[in-house]
């Protein structure tokens, strides 16, 4: 690795935007030989452990996030921290445990920042654009962006709509179904479960918001599906029904062939003509 020194004011700013809980950057940054645009900065330990019989493991690298005000300041470069990942014996099990820290994200080798950087990417560009970008693997980004949309849904906590939607799509061949529930206020989807359109998945709905907000429910918009309907009426029973106008032209049209299809075998010779066969 090549050392190198930055500026003062520099060195300040790197510090504020590499700083973690119990962790502080060093004054060098370090290159990578071999690749120009890699840098590797050291954390060190603010303060001393305090457990006992601490043992010491290999320095494992972590990706922090790469933010405007880093990139700045590192001329763009792909930055990589070097931490001092430490293992705990403990007496009273007789086994030997890895610290847990807070900053990185589910995926050790990148940090919950880097996961939120390459989420808010994914919300403007595509999966393979990111990949280019950053250089990384198209499972590693897809990964993150789940982590990151995770975190939005804690954020956002579980919806209580007034007015939803209720429908099923088909994930594959043989009639397996998921069902698909959706706000019709922000018109969006706000829910997505279930092994089947039973009653019993339709039931996994309205247990994730719970009994309280189900009762709330004003308007269920859904087809003529009768689990749906049976579970709506006893677990909202404030809510009114409403079908579909799809699945109701739907039974209209069947309706009008059956009728059409009578007549034209009621009827002979030029009756015929009137009515399409």
């Amino acid at each position: 690795m090549i050392s190198g020194c930055l500026l003062s004011n520099a060195k300040r700013r790197r510090q504020d935007a590499y700083r973690f809980a119990g962790f502080r950057s060093l004054a060098t940054v370090q290159g990578v030989f071999g690749d120009p645009k890699a840098r590797v900065i050291t954390l060190n330990r603010r303060a001393k452990n305090s457990l006992r019989r601490v043992r010491e493991a290999t320095f494992g690298l972590v990706r922090p996030a790469t933010t405007a005000r880093a990139r700045s300041l590192l001329r763009r470069s792909r930055v990589w921290l070097d931490i001092e990942v430490r293992h705990a014996a403990y007496r009273h099990c007789d086994k030997v445990k890895r610290e847990r820290l807070d900053f990185p994200a589910d995926n050790p080798f990148y940090t919950r920042r880097f996961a939120c950087y390459v989420g808010r990417r994914c919300v403007s560009a595509t999966i393979k654009d990111v990949v280019k970008e950053l250089r990384l693997d198209w499972y590693t980004v897809k990964e993150l962006e789940k982590q990151y949309m995770a975190a939005q849904l804690a954020k956002a906590g579980t919806p209580g709509p007034k007015a939803i939607s209720i429908d099923e799509i088909s994930i594959r061949t043989g009639h397996t179904y998921r069902i698909v529930v959706s706000g019709l206020h922000r018109g969006r989807p706000i829910w997505f479960g279930g092994e089947d359109r039973s009653e019993s998945s339709m039931a996994q709905f309205y247990d994730w918001p719970g009994k309280k907000k189900s009762e709330r429910l004003r308007l269920a918009m859904t087809g003529m599906w009768k689990p749906f309907r049976t579970v709506t009426n006893g677990r909202a029973p404030k809510a009114a029904i409403l079908f579909d106008k799809f699945h109701v032209l739907r039974h209209l049209n069947e309706a009008l062939d059956q009728v059409r299809k009578h007549e034209y075998a009621r009827l002979t010779g030029k009756q015929r003509h009137y009515i399409k066969g």
